[in-house]
C-alpha cells in the first residue's frame, strides 16, 4: 500500500517528517488538519493534498497568502518529485512511500478459514453493519451554522487602468478570461464563481475606455452569472440538508464537495462545518468520487 510522507521546514528552521497513511491530507491552521500550521501562516484549510493513481495533486483552499509550488502561486497543480510546496513561510516536500502493511510487518501466509469462523462472520457482520449505519455521520459535527459566507463582495466599481487605451486593453483581457472561466463552469465550479468579478471589472474598464456597448454586455453577463451561480449554491445547500435528513449519505458526500468547491478560498464556521462533515462521510463510506 502507499502512504504520503511530508518533509516540513518551519519558518524558525525546525524540520519535521510526517507520514500519513491515507490518500488525503489537509494543510492549514484548523484543529482537524493533518499538517497543522500557525494561524499567522495558513488559513483554517489552506491546501488539500490528494494522492491519485496519476500522482499527488494539491488544491488551494485559501489564498491569504497564496500557496506556491516552487515559488509560483497555483489553484490546482500536480506535485512532481522535488517540488517545494510553500504555505506562508513554511516549505513542504511531499512524496509517496510504499508501506509493507498496517503494522509494517510482512504479510503472513494465507490461512484457511474454518466453517465455524464463516458461520460467526455471517452472524456478526450484519449486526456490525447495522451498528455502523445507525451512527449518523452528522453526529459530532453539529448543525450547519446559520450564517452562510457570501460568494462575492460588492460588485466591482473601479478599473485598475485610468487611461482609455490601457483600460480598453485591460477590459479585453478580463472579458476573455471571464468568458473562458464561464465556459469551464459546468466542469469546475470555482471558475463560475471567479468569472463574476472578472466580468464586473471588465464592464467598468470598458466604460472607462468609452466602449459603452461592450461595457453593457459585460455588465449584463456579470449580473446574470451572479444570479445563476448564487441560485446553484442555494440549491446544493438545500440538497445537502435533504440528503442528511433522509440519511442518503452518499448523496450528502457529493453535495458537500460541490459546496466546498463553491467556497474555495473562503474561511469561516460554515466552511469548517462542511470540511468536518466531508471527512466523517469519507471515513465512514469511502471516497465515492472514485466509484
Amino acid at each position: 500500500m502507499q502512504a504520503l510522507k511530508f518533509d516540513i521546514r518551519h519558518p524558525d528552521g525546525r524540520t519535521e517528517e510526517l507520514r500519513i497513511d491515507s490518500d488525503r491530507a489537509m494543510i492549514g491552521s484548523g484543529a482537524h488538519c493533518e499538517i497543522r500550521l500557525g494561524m499567522d501562516q495558513a488559513g483554517v484549510e489552506h491546501v488539500a493534498i490528494q494522492l491519485t493513481p496519476a500522482g499527488i495533486f494539491a488544491d488551494a483552499r485559501s489564498f491569504q497568502p497564496p500557496p506556491t509550488i516552487n515559488g509560483s502561486p497555483f489553484t490546482r497543480t500536480q506535485i512532481v518529485p522535488g517540488s517545494v510546496l510553500g504555505v506562508g513561510y513554511t516549505q513542504i516536500v511531499a512524496t509517496v512511500i510504499e508501506v509493507a502493511g498496517a503494522d509494517g510487518a510482512q504479510q503472513k501466509p494465507e490461512e484457511k478459514t474454518s466453517p465455524l469462523t464463516l458461520l460467526l462472520a455471517l452472524i456478526v457482520m450484519p449486526l456490525a453493519l447495522y451498528i455502523i449505519f445507525q451512527d449518523d455521520p452528522n453526529d459530532g459535527v453539529g448543525r450547519a451554522p446559520q450564517e452562510i459566507p457570501e460568494l462575492w463582495g460588492p460588485p466591482v466599481t473601479q478599473c485598475p487602468q485610468a487611461g482609455r487605451e490601457g483600460a480598453q486593453a485591460k477590459a479585453v483581457e478580463l472579458f476573455t478570461k471571464a468568458a473562458s472561466k464561464q465556459e469551464r463552469r459546468p466542469f469546475y465550479v470555482p471558475d463560475g464563481v471567479q468569472a463574476v468579478p472578472l466580468y464586473e471589472e471588465a464592464a467598468v474598464c470598458f466604460q472607462v475606455a468609452g466602449d459603452a456597448q461592450r461595457s453593457k454586455l459585460a455588465g449584463t453577463l456579470a449580473t446574470k452569472l451572479r444570479a445563476d451561480v448564487a441560485e446553484d449554491f442555494r440549491t446544493h445547500r438545500v440538497r445537502l440538508e435533504h440528503s442528511l435528513s433522509t440519511r442518503r449519505f452518499e448523496t450528502a458526500q457529493r453535495e458537500v464537495r460541490v459546496l466546498l468547491a463553491f467556497l474555495q478560498g473562503k474561511e469561516g464556521e460554515y466552511v469548517e462545518f462542511l470540511s468536518l462533515l466531508e471527512r466523517k462521510l469519507r471515513i465512514k463510506y469511502g471516497d465515492q468520487s472514485k466509484k
